[in-house]
C-alpha cells in the first residue's frame, strides 16, 4: 500500500478546507492538552480527598471501637460503626484479636466481588493496644466508584467541549473565512482571468476599491499591473509588428545571400572550366592555324609541279601529328564540359543519384585548382576509390568546396604558404570526408560561433558570414549526416563530415 498517496488523498484540496482543518486541528491539540491536565489534577485531588478521607475514617473508628471492644460493648461498638458507614465506606468488620468477627456493619462485599469490583478496595485498620493488650483490627471495604464516576464525567465534559468549540470555529471559520477572504479573492481571481483573456487595451477595467484593508491594497495593486499590462500589450503589438516586418526582410536578405552564394559557388566552377579549358582549345587553335600554313605551303608545291615524295611524306607525318593532337585536345576538352555539364547540374539542382565518392569529390576540387594556383597554397588529395555513394553530389560539392575555400580564406593570411588536405574514406559503414589546412587555426572563442549565419571574420572583405552555416544546414538536412570541427590555434583546422553512403529522397 502506497502510504503517501493515502495519506495526500485525505488531505483537502481547498485552501479554505485546510485552513478550517487546520484551525480545528489545532484547537483540538490545544484543548486536549488543557483537558488532559485538567483530568489529571481533577484525579490527583479526588485521590488526596480519598487518602484524607480515609484517615480521618481511621482517626474516628480506631479509639472508640478499642474502647467499645475493650469493655465489649457490642451495642455501642455497632452505633460506633454505624455512624461511619455510608458513602465511600461500603461495610466495617471488627475481629478480636484471636481474627473472630466480633460484629459487622454495612453491605457485606466478598472478596470475590472486591476482586471484580475495580472500585472497590479493602484495607484493614489495626486497634490501638489497651494495657498493652492486643485487642484485634477492623476491616474496611472502600469504594471508589463516586471517584471514578466524577472523573468520568470530567472526561466526557472534556470530549464534550472539545467537540463544541470545533463545531463553533468550523461555522465560524468556514463562513467567516469565506466571507472576509475567500470571497474576495474569487473576485480578484476572476478580474486577473479576465485580464489575461483580453487583447486590446480598452478591455482592461479597473477593480472597485471596497475597503480600505489588505485586500483593497491587493486591489489597488492589481489594478496598477492592469494597467501597465495594457500599456505593454499595445507596446508589445507595435514591437510584434515591426519585427515581423524585420524578420520577413532578414529572411528575404537571407535567401538573397543563400541565393548569392550557390551563384558564387556556381561561377567559381564556371571560371574553374573555362581555364582548364583553356589548354585545350589553345592546343586545338595552334594546331589548326598551323595545319593551314601547312596546308598552303603544300598547296604552293602542287601548284608549281615541285611537289617530291619527301616533301608529300613531310605533310602527311606532320598532317598525322596535328590530327593526333587535335583529337586529343578536342577529347580533354569534350570530357571537361562533359564533366562541367554534370557538376553544373549537381550544384545547380538537388538530385539524387548514384555516384563515386572519390571521383565526384575530384571533379569538385579540379575546378578550384585554378584559384590555389595563384596562391603558394598547395592541395593533396587522399581519395579512397569505391566508396559508392547514393545521395545528392550537388549539395555535397557545395559542402566541400565551401570548406576548401573556409581554408583558403580565413586559415591563411594572404601571402602565407600552406597545405590543404581533402581525404575520403570508409569509417565504420559511413562515408568520412576530411577538409585540413596547417593554417593559423580558429580562436577558442569562436570555434563556437563558426556555423551561426552572418558570423565571419572578413566582414568587409568579400566574407558573407554564410557558407559554413549553408554547409552545416546542407550536411544535417539534405545528406542526413555530422559536421565537426577541430582546432588548434598555429597549428591547423580539421572539418569532419561522417556521411550515410544511402540517402532516402527528401
Amino acid at each position: 500500500m502506497n502510504y503517501p498517496s493515502a495519506i495526500d488523498s485525505l488531505i483537502p484540496r481547498s485552501a479554505k478546507a485546510r485552513l478550517v482543518a487546520l484551525f480545528m486541528v489545532s484547537t483540538s491539540v490545544v484543548m486536549s492538552v488543557f483537558g488532559g491536565w485538567s483530568y489529571y489534577t481533577t484525579h490527583q485531588q479526588l485521590h488526596q480527598q480519598s487518602a484524607a478521607l480515609k484517615t480521618l475514617l481511621i482517626k474516628h473508628l480506631s479509639l472508640p471501637v478499642a474502647n467499645a471492644l475493650w469493655v465489649y460493648d457490642v451495642s455501642r461498638l455497632n452505633a460506633v460503626l454505624d455512624s461511619e458507614v455510608g458513602n465511600a465506606v461500603q461495610s466495617l468488620e471488627v475481629f478480636d484479636s484471636e481474627g473472630k468477627l466480633v460484629t459487622q456493619r454495612g453491605v457485606l462485599i466478598s472478596r470475590d466481588q472486591q476482586g471484580a469490583d475495580a472500585a472497590v478496595e479493602a484495607f484493614k485498620i489495626e486497634l490501638p493496644a489497651i494495657g498493652k493488650r492486643v485487642l484485634g483490627h477492623i476491616q474496611v471495604s472502600w469504594s471508589n466508584a463516586s471517584l471514578q464516576a466524577t472523573l468520568k464525567q470530567r472526561l466526557w465534559m472534556t470530549v464534550v467541549e472539545i467537540a463544541g468549540v470545533n463545531m463553533a470555529l468550523f461555522v465560524i471559520f468556514w463562513f467567516g473565512i469565506d466571507r472576509i477572504i475567500f470571497r474576495r479573492i474569487a473576485v480578484l481571481q476572476q478580474a486577473l482571468d479576465r485580464a489575461t483573456h483580453r487583447e486590446d487595451v480598452t478591455d482592461f477595467v479597473a477593480l472597485p476599491v471596497t475597503l480600505r484593508d489588505e485586500f483593497g491594497a491587493i486591489t489597488h495593486s492589481i489594478n496598477s499591473i492592469t494597467a501597465r499590462l495594457g500599456a505593454e500589450l499595445e507596446s508589445g503589438r507595435e514591437s510584434e509588428e515591426e519585427a515581423r516586418a524585420a524578420l520577413s526582410n532578414l529572411q528575404s536578405a537571407q535567401e538573397g545571400l543563400v541565393q548569392a552564394e550557390k551563384m558564387a559557388s556556381l561561377g567559381r566552377l564556371v571560371a574553374g572550366i573555362a581555364h582548364e579549358l583553356n589548354t585545350p582549345i589553345g592546343n586545338i587553335l595552334m594546331v589548326a592555324s598551323t595545319q593551314e600554313e601547312v596546308a598552303k605551303t603544300f598547296e604552293k608545291y602542287l601548284d608549281s609541279g615541285a611537289l617530291t615524295r619527301s616533301a608529300l611524306a613531310t605533310f602527311v607525318g606532320q598532317t598525322n601529328e596535328a590530327a593526333k593532337l587535335l583529337v586529343h585536345s578536342a577529347g580533354r576538352a569534350a570530357e571537361l564540359i562533359q564533366n562541367f555539364k554534370q557538376v553544373a547540374v549537381d550544384q545547380s539542382t538537388d538530385q539524387l543519384r548514384e555516384f563515386d565518392l572519390a571521383y565526384q569529390t575530384g571533379e569538385v576540387l579540379s575546378v578550384l585548382a585554378h584559384l590555389l594556383a595563384k596562391t603558394p597554397i598547395r592541395m593533396l588529395q587522399h581519395l579512397e576509390p569505391g566508396i559508392r555513394m547514393h545521395s545528392f553530389p550537388g549539395p555535397l560539392g557545395q559542402v566541400v568546396t565551401n570548406l576548401v575555400m573556409n581554408a583558403m580564406k580565413h586559415g591563411f593570411d594572404e601571402g602565407q604558404a600552406g597545405l590543404i588536405t581533402v581525404s575520403c574514406r570508409r569509417h565504420e559503414g559511413r562515408a568520412c570526408i576530411t577538409v585540413t589546412d596547417n593554417g593559423k587555426g580558429i580562436p577558442l572563442e569562436h570555434i563556437g560561433k563558426i556555423f551561426d549565419p552572418f558570423f565571419t571574420t572578413k566582414l568587409g572583405q568579400g566574407g558573407s558570414g554564410l557558407g559554413l552555416n549553408i554547409s552545416h544546414n546542407i550536411v544535417y538536412g539534405p545528406l542526413g549526416g555530422r559536421l565537426s570541427v577541430q582546432s588548434e590555434v598555429g597549428v591547423g583546422t580539421t572539418f569532419t563530415l561522417m556521411l550515410p553512403m544511402q540517402v532516402a529522397a527528401a
